[in-house]
This record gives C-alpha cells, sequence and structure tokens, in this order.
C-alpha cells in the first residue's frame, strides 16, 4: 500500500478555532441602583385640637443620619388642621431613603388624614385602591432580607396573581438573588414597572437576554433585551438588543443599535463594556462584509481597553477562518488553507491551531497533496505552540508523505499524547488508525477514552 495514499486519507479535518459571539457586557450589578423612598417610622402627637375632616401633606427633608427639617406644608383640604399637621410631623420620626446600601438625603411628603376620631397617616406601605397586603416583604426587602422576601412574595403572588404591587416586588428579590429569568417573569406579570424599580428590572431584563443569547436562544434573548430598552433606552439595553438581533441574523438591526450603544458610551460606562460594545459592532460590520470598519474598530477596542487585544484578534481571525472552512467544505482546500494562514497572521493567540488547518487543508489537495506547503505552516504552528494537537498531527502526516517514517512517528505519537491528555477522543483515534497505517498495521487503533 501507498503509505502516502493512506496517510494522506486518514488526515483528520480540524474544525478552525470560531470565537463564539461576544455576548453583550450586561448591566453589571445594577442593584445598587434600587432606590428606596423615606418612610415615616413612627408619628409623633399634637396638642393642637382638630379643626375637621381634611387632607394635610406636610414637606419633610429627612437626612440620611435621620434627623429631619419640616418645611412646611404643601397641600391641604381644610387649612385649619395645617398647625396640627406640622405638630404631627416635628414629633414624629423617619427612615432616611437609600439607594442600594447607601442612606441619602430625600424629601418625604407626610400625608395626614383627619377626621372626627383624630389623625391618621396615610400609609406608606398602601397598595392602591384596596391595598396589596406586601408591605411585610417590602419591609424585608429593605432590609436587605431577600430570600425572606421572595419566599413570601412568592407565596403571596400564588393566590393573588394580578397584584402587579406584589409581582414587582417579586421582581425586585429575584434580581436581588441573580435569577434572572424568574425575575423578568415577574416584571412581565407587573405590567407597567413602578418608577423606583425600573433599575433592577433593566437589570432583569438585560441578564435574561444575556443568559438566553449565551443558550443561543436569540429570540427570546432579544424579546427581553427589547423590554429592557423600552424601560430605559441605555448602553446596555441597546448593546444587549444589538447583539440578539445579530445572534438571529437581523445585521442591519444589529448595526443601528450596536451604534446607538457606541454613541451613549459615556466616560462613566467601563473601559470594558465599551470596548466589548466595539467587539460587538466589529462582528456586525464583519457579518456585514465591511472589513474596512471591522478593523477601525479593532483599533478603538484595544485603545480603549489593552486586555481586549486577543478577543479583537480573535474576532478578525474567526471571519476568515469561517471562509477557509466553507472553502475546504466546497473542496478549495489551497484557497481553504490561503485563509486559515490570513486568520492565523491575524489572530497570533490562536496560531498553532489555523497554521495547523491550513496544513491540513494543503493536505488534502488534489490531485496530490501540497506536502511543502503543508510542513512549511505544521511548523509556523508548532513554533506558535509546540503543543499543538493538530500542529504535531499535520506535522506527522506531512513527513510521512515524504518517506520520512521515523520523524513522522515522533510527532504522530507526541499529538496522540497531546490528545488524550486533552480527553479528544476523536483526534486520538483518528491520530492512532494513521500510525496504524504507518507501521503496515492492519488492526485499527483504540480510541482514546
Amino acid at each position: 500500500m501507498n503509505p502516502k495514499i493512506a496517510i494522506r486519507a486518514l488526515a483528520a479535518t480540524v474544525c478552525a478555532a470560531m470565537l463564539a459571539p461576544l455576548v453583550a457586557a450586561a448591566a453589571g450589578n445594577g442593584t445598587e441602583n434600587y432606590y428606596t423612598p423615606p418612610k415615616l417610622a413612627k408619628q409623633g402627637s399634637s396638642q393642637t385640637p382638630i379643626s375637621g375632616p381634611g387632607k394635610v401633606v406636610v414637606k419633610v427633608l429627612v437626612k440620611p443620619d435621620g434627623s429631619f427639617s419640616v418645611q412646611g406644608v404643601l397641600r391641604s383640604s381644610n387649612h385649619g388642621d395645617d398647625a396640627t399637621a406640622l405638630e404631627i410631623a416635628k414629633t414624629s420620626t423617619y427612615r432616611p431613603a437609600t439607594r442600594g446600601s447607601t442612606k441619602m438625603l430625600a424629601f418625604y411628603d407626610f400625608t395626614l388624614n383627619f377626621t372626627a376620631k383624630g389623625a391618621q397617616a396615610a400609609s406608606d406601605d398602601s397598595g392602591g385602591a384596596g391595598g396589596s397586603g406586601v408591605a411585610q416583604y417590602e419591609r424585608e426587602l429593605r432590609a436587605g432580607n431577600y430570600s425572606g422576601a421572595q419566599s413570601g412574595l412568592k407565596s403571596y403572588v400564588a393566590a393573588h396573581a394580578t397584584d402587579a404591587r406584589a409581582q414587582a416586588d417579586l421582581g425586585v428579590a429575584d434580581t436581588y438573588l441573580n435569577e434572572f429569568a424568574s425575575a423578568a417573569a415577574a416584571f412581565d406579570k407587573a405590567g407597567a414597572v413602578p418608577a423606583n424599580d425600573k433599575a433592577m428590572a433593566v437589570k432583569a431584563y438585560i441578564e435574561n437576554a444575556v443568559q438566553l443569547l449565551n443558550a443561543k436562544d436569540y429570540a427570546n434573548g432579544l424579546a427581553a433585551a427589547k423590554r429592557a430598552v423600552a424601560i430605559s433606552p441605555g448602553f446596555a439595553a441597546y448593546d444587549t438588543q444589538g447583539m440578539a438581533e445579530l445572534g438571529t441574523g437581523d445585521a442591519t438591526a444589529a448595526l443601528a443599535d450596536l451604534q446607538k450603544a457606541h454613541d451613549l458610551a459615556t466616560p462613566e460606562v467601563p473601559a470594558k463594556s465599551r470596548a466589548a460594545n466595539d467587539l460587538h459592532l466589529m462582528q456586525a460590520y464583519l457579518t456585514s462584509g465591511n472589513l474596512d470598519a471591522a478593523k477601525r474598530l479593532q483599533t478603538e477596542a484595544i485603545a480603549v481597553d489593552a486586555q481586549s487585544k486577543g478577543d479583537a484578534e480573535s474576532v478578525l481571525g474567526s471571519y476568515y477562518a469561517k471562509q477557509a472552512e466553507a472553502d475546504e467544505s466546497a473542496g478549495r482546500y489551497p484557497d481553504a488553507a490561503a485563509l486559515f494562514e490570513q486568520a492565523a497572521a491575524v489572530a497570533p493567540s490562536q496560531a498553532g491551531l489555523l497554521y495547523g488547518n491550513a496544513a491540513f487543508a494543503y493536505l488534502k489537495a488534489t490531485p496530490q497533496p501540497l506536502n511543502d506547503k503543508a510542513k512549511a505552516d505544521a511548523e509556523k504552528a508548532l513554533a506558535a505552540d509546540p503543543n499543538s494537537i493538530a500542529a504535531n498531527f499535520a506535522e506527522g502526516v506531512a513527513l510521512a508523505n515524504t518517506g520520512k517514517k521515523t520523524d513522522a512517528i515522533t510527532y504522530l505519537k507526541k499529538a496522540d499524547a497531546l490528545a488524550k491528555a486533552s480527553n479528544d477522543a476523536g483526534m486520538a483515534s483518528s491520530i492512532e488508525a494513521a500510525l496504524a497505517q504507518l507501521n503496515g498495521s492492519s488492526v485499527s487503533a483504540t480510541p482514546a477514552p
């Protein structure tokens, strides 16, 4: 049997290192944006008699340490009760507003309802018409007991599924606990998201969209991203929506939304997130065939965040590698090899694998393998990564095809050991089959475990 033909026929095709789509940077730890307004801690009293029925709203400035300053009457339906309301406000105590765990200075509108029986503060925890009965769970949220609030709210909404406020509170609790899919579902059921919960809802939708994109569920990921954009059309929301659109194959929409994110990227947006958006735009431009625009964005991404250099190279390298795979599938092996070489040149971190792919493409050329070119690329691959399975395998096949059996066996054995160490059973099986043929054995090699 002609060793050249046998070994060449057994040369395995090594798939190009295709970079998975870089999923949009999510909102980050957006829980720090959750705002809780000031609250009444304990209602005070008054020695001034009540004039009659009415409602009085007193403006109170509550400081981070809980101290306060009564500013005056905002609204009154019975000015005879104003003095009583002011006295009650001055003798009351308050809880300061918070954003996440940070206490803040904020105004509190203290509403007092006067009747013949006395004065009663309007509940800070009222749920609107009929009340929602979720005040205790909101207190747990404010206290940081997210698991307790979540457990209670789950039980509550099981019996009160249409309580929008409870659903929104459950969404907040789920978001704090990083349970983004269930948080998004709860916010969906809440309908119009309360203003204080919008930051949390946006975080939940973006994070859920990212999870779906990672699972390649682009349609549902896009739906979640669109809900985030509808609530707050900001950098992270548009970036996520653009990546989802790219996943669904809508490059035109993706370019538009990723560019919107790019335009919204203020210096306050972390450099890593801005660079990621540049890479996302690179992918969109490459999908549209605009190589020049992609290269400009590659330069920008690296300037914004030097650590993005490897990812930027890989995005561009995968562009050439994908074209190479198409040529290889069509039997245009020399063309495929040339594209793999281009991919290796722009993605040095993957040069070992990509030059190895180029070597295999030359080995598959017809009517005869291009052994010299294959060996040259295999050696480039080995220079980039001496422990590349593909490089050692390709070098061994190229040497075998030129009759250098002893040297070929050395490289093939090393490739086999590396494949086994990487638990790559398919490669190990192909390499061992090549070794068996080279040694004149008719027994098939045993695949690696």
